[in-house]
């Protein structure tokens, strides 16, 4: 019975994706946007100059949010009917890591999204305003005075499917977790992308979300963030609507530092590189987050046998595995989780190191680091057809104040998210045609904006 409804949600979404073939019939080619993170000085959320420990307990925080959220997430797609009226998007926007700026309407003017690629929906406030959250650079858009603006008719299939039609509108309600909550009209308008230097390209008829009601949003009084940029794999994510243009393909290689800006890839921007690694995304009934078939995982080059199945997503919603950039350290189911530190254990007993117990940055295993100590061990994910191997330098992080090393991973009780963390210095490609996750070594610092 869930092998059916997972084919039929699968039939559905390759139906609706259909729909939008004459949205976009362009030539594929391709164009980048900036990656900001929210450590770079560029970000609407740069906390200012932390120090490395407090950095550190940034990211933790943000990594236990933005868990919580894909947790409540999986389980409610496990429990709820598949009708327009349940879907409800769960989300803890501060968790959120990158952001991104494109531009809207005509005249076209900027508006700074928060990228996420575990959502769908593409968003930003819109005048005039029921509830608006605080924005003053870029101003909230105003349909009226863009001369390409107008609504999503309700018989438009995506209206049909994935939001409501009341009072002849194409409306939708986006509940968010911390009781933050979006709503507005479905709407369609010509978005502008970066092509090069100085120039931008224009594409009409894409899909998003005018939200004139949004309650119980801070972004901690920025005044900058517009919404959303959803890159899930629903037809009225930014890579399906556009998939003639870019191919249905994405890319993104997160560099050492995490407050060094990157390139968010589409299309043909996205340079050939060789020995790509391959492997599979896992459709999950309703999911907008990309799984994975992780198979087992090694420390240290030794490989720890867990069963079959061991990763796999349970019918309460636990299990699983989810590649998420939103996730800044990598959040693991807790009974896999005590495997992997125990081998991390057995790895540094051998050579006598302190243990440190309660660090501040909230690690479960962490050592006293001895002068000239480099004996550190690597992790490597075993998916189906590709192995994703965690150099030693992105599975730590260092308090170089205190002179003491923890392994960056966190147990949770939802989906072992894979994140930024140990995403460094990688490649990885989002292939929404083939339905695969390509990657491959990179040194991230060198993939500049239109270099």
């Amino acid at each position: 019975m869930v092998l059916l409804r997972i084919c039929i949600a699968s039939l559905f979404l390759l139906l609706l994706s259909l729909s939008l073939v004459s949205y976009n019939t362009s030539k594929p080619t391709g164009f980048s946007l900036k990656l900001i993170p929210s450590d770079s000085p560029d970000s609407p959320f740069y906390p200012g100059k932390l120090t490395q420990h407090e950095r550190i307990q940034r990211m933790v925080e943000l990594s236990k949010a933005r868990a919580k959220y894909v947790g409540l997430l999986s389980t409610a797609n496990q429990i709820s009917t598949f009708y327009p009226e349940n879907i409800y998007l769960r989300m803890y926007i501060h968790s959120l890591f990158y952001s991104v700026q494109v531009f809207i309407g005509t005249p076209k003017r900027p508006q700074t999204l928060l990228m996420d690629t575990g959502s769908h929906l593409i968003w930003t406030q819109c005048r005039p305003c029921i509830s608006c959250f605080n924005q003053t650079d870029p101003p909230i858009f105003i349909p009226n005075t863009s001369a390409t603006y107008r609504k999503l008719p309700c018989a438009h299939p995506i209206c049909r499917q994935l939001y409501q039609c009341v009072n002849n509108e194409c409306v939708y309600n986006q509940r968010y977790g911390g009781g933050s909550v979006t709503k507005g009209l479905a709407s369609v308008e010509t978005f502008a992308f970066p092509f090069n230097s100085n120039q931008t390209r224009s594409v009409g008829n894409i899909v998003f979300g005018c939200s004139n009601d949004n309650q119980n949003f801070t972004f901690s009084g920025t005044g900058r963030i517009s919404g959303i940029l959803g890159l899930g794999p629903y037809p009225d994510s930014l890579p399906s609507q556009l998939r003639n243009l870019i191919n249905k393909r994405f890319s993104y290689c997160l560099p050492s530092s995490m407050t060094q800006n990157s390139v968010l890839r589409f299309g043909e921007d996205i340079q050939i590189i060789p020995n790509l690694k391959r492997t599979p995304f896992v459709r999950m009934n309703r999911s907008s987050h990309y799984f994975l078939n992780l198979l087992d995982i090694s420390v240290a080059g030794h490989r720890l046998g867990f069963p079959p199945g061991a990763f796999s997503l349970k019918q309460n919603g636990s299990g699983g595995v989810v590649i998420d950039s939103g996730c800044t350290v990598t959040n693991m189911e807790r009974e896999p989780y005590g495997v992997v530190v125990r081998e991390f254990q057995n790895h540094f007993v051998r050579f006598g190191l302190e243990r440190v117990v309660n660090s501040s940055e909230g690690f479960e295993l962490c050592y006293k680091k001895r002068r000239g100590f480099s004996h550190y061990a690597g992790l490597t994910f075993h998916f189906e057809d590709a192995d994703m191997v965690v150099q030693p330098q992105f599975m730590y992080v260092q308090n170089y104040r205190m002179r003491y090393f923890c392994v960056a991973l966190l147990p949770f009780t939802g989906p072992t998210l894979i994140g930024a963390w140990q995403q460094q210095n990688t490649r990885f490609i989002y292939d929404l045609n083939l339905q695969e996750l390509q990657f491959a070594p990179e040194d991230c610092s060198r993939d500049r904006l239109f270099s």
